[in-house]
Formats: C-alpha cells, structure tokens, sequence
C-alpha cells in the first residue's frame, strides 16, 4: 500500500484535477489528464502508483485562455514573470495552484518528441474515455494514447526513473495490437523517431519496435536527452541538427545569454543588483566553458551508438 503521506498527496492532486478540468470546462476550455489517476489505472497501480504533478493537455488553439483561466483560479505561474523560459519545453508550462499544500499543473499543448501538437489533441481528445475521480469526472487518453505517451515519456525522462518503470509496466500489460495502435498515431503526430527511440529503452520494447518495422536510428539529439546526457551536450547536439545559421543563432542565444528574469529566478546571486546579476552570467559561461569537453565527449558516443 501507499504511505499515508503519498496517499493524501495523490487524494489532493486528484480532487485538483478534478476541480481545474471542471472549471477550465466552464471556461470553454476542454482538458486531458494525461497521466496521474489515469495512467494508474491503465497500468493497474491504482493503489501503489505515486504522483506528483497534474499533467493537462488542452488543444493549442485553446492554451492562451487556459493559462488566463488558471491565472483567474488563483494559480501563478512557476516561470519567471510568468513568461517562457527555454530551460523549459516549448510544450508545457508549470502553475503553482493556490492553498497550504505545493500542488502544480503542467498545463500541456503539445508532448515530448511530437511535431504535429494540433493532430496530437485531435486524435486524443476524439478518443478520450472519462473516468470518475474525487467526485467529479475527468477525460483521459484511451489504451492506445496512454501507451503512445508513455513511450514518449521514456524518450524524454528527465531526471526521473518513472517514465522507465512506466514503460516496463506497460508492455507487461497492454497487447501487441496496442502498440500498433499506438505506432500509427505517432505516424499521425509526427512522433515516430521519439516512439521508437522509448520503446527500444526496455528490452520487450526493443523486440515489439523490430516485429513493428520501426526505425532503428534517430536525432543525436533525442537519443542524448533519452540517455540524460548533460544539458551542454543537448544543446551541441541540436545545434547541429538545425539546417540554417539563424535557427542556431537563435537557439543558442537565450542558452548562451538568459533573460535578467531567468537568472534571477535561478540564481541568488543575479538577485543582487545590476553587478550580481553580470556576475551571475560570467560564472554560468565559465562554467558552461569548462563542460564542453565532457560534452563534445556525450556526443561523439552518442553519434558512434547505434541509437536503437
């Protein structure tokens, strides 16, 4: 069983949910739970599974009102001023919601290693199911969107060992006909290198992507987020990958040189003054300097792996 602690944290996060999705519906704006209760369910851990987040997905059309919604509900954001952050994926932004206990929705309009985040809402909103949580109902991804997810998850872990475990999980409980499923809607998203790249993570995945036809190479870069390579080395790695000079220039510079915002959220130091703030910057870059070698080093393996 659950710890009492970790129960009552999942009770909340739960009722959360419930009450977010139900008021953003108000709101016009329709939600996904992504993982959660949800994904407990799929997997059949409903009584040992711990969470920790409420992931929501909403359609992209719809993100700008749902972040208006969820400012009107009392959450403020978990970015600096509220803005973007590239430390952060383009796809989801955290909001602290209000009360005693520190609860955060990841409000989503896109996933991991999807490129086509639009047909991604359509095909997974037009399948949710809805399930009954803590006295309300919330919508959730169908067998075949919950498995496509999690493989995803586990191409993009973090610093995490739950998208792995998840995955394992997964294929000891959902069919072959499943994952098919699944394969042909990372065909619709645009995900196929993200979804073969996090099935092949565990060993029965690798199996299932060689009997689904699936591709056995992918980006360096996917590859080196997968394996939690250092931030550096992600960063060398898609620079690479970007075909002109202005994509790289702009993908390097807020890495090179973040916002006054950021670095003052991140670091104590920028938050004194004008001359703490400069001398916050200096001692990123050095530090940063001082790991190229270690990353030049990430990805010349990466790029020697076989990356399947």
């Amino acid at each position: 069983m659950t710890a009492l602690p970790d129960a009552v944290r999942c009770l909340s996060l739960d009722t959360a949910a419930a009450t977010v999705t139900a008021a953003l519906a108000e709101r016009g704006v329709e939600a996904i739970l992504l993982k959660g209760a949800g994904l407990a369910r799929r997997l059949g851990q409903e009584r040992h599974r711990v969470y920790t987040d409420i992931d929501l997905l909403v359609a992209p059309a719809s993100f700008d009102l749902a972040q208006r919604s969820l400012t009107d509900l009392g959450c403020r954001s978990a970015l600096p001023e509220g803005g973007p952050d590239h430390r952060s994926h383009w796809y989801e932004r955290p909001w602290r919601l209000p009360g005693p206990l520190s609860l955060t929705v990841d409000l989503h309009r896109g996933f991991h290693g999807v490129s086509d985040p639009e047909t991604l809402w359509t095909v997974l909103s037009a399948s949710a199911e809805r399930i009954a949580l803590a006295g309300g109902t919330v919508a959730v991804p169908d067998e075949a969107g919950t498995a496509l997810l999690v493989a995803l998850h586990a191409a993009a872990p973090g610093l995490s060992d739950r998208p792995r475990a998840d995955l394992s999980r997964a294929l000891a409980v959902f069919p072959a006909d499943t994952w098919r499923a699944a394969a042909d809607l990372a065909a619709q998203v645009g995900a196929i290198p993200s979804y073969a790249l996090g099935l092949r993570l565990a060993p029965a995945g690798a199996t299932l992507a060689a009997t689904l036809g699936l591709p056995r190479r992918g980006p360096v870069a996917l590859w080196l987020r997968a394996h939690r390579a250092s931030p550096v080395a992600l960063t060398m790695a898609q620079l690479a990958e970007l075909p002109t000079l202005r994509d790289r220039l702009r993908h390097l510079g807020p890495r090179l040189l973040p916002t006054a915002a950021s670095m003052r959220h991140a670091s104590p130091l920028a938050r004194r003054g004008p001359a703490g703030l400069l001398l916050a910057h200096l001692a990123r870059l050095v530090r940063n300097a001082g790991r190229l070698p270690a990353a030049l080093a990430e990805v010349r393996a990466a790029r020697r792996s076989d990356r399947g």
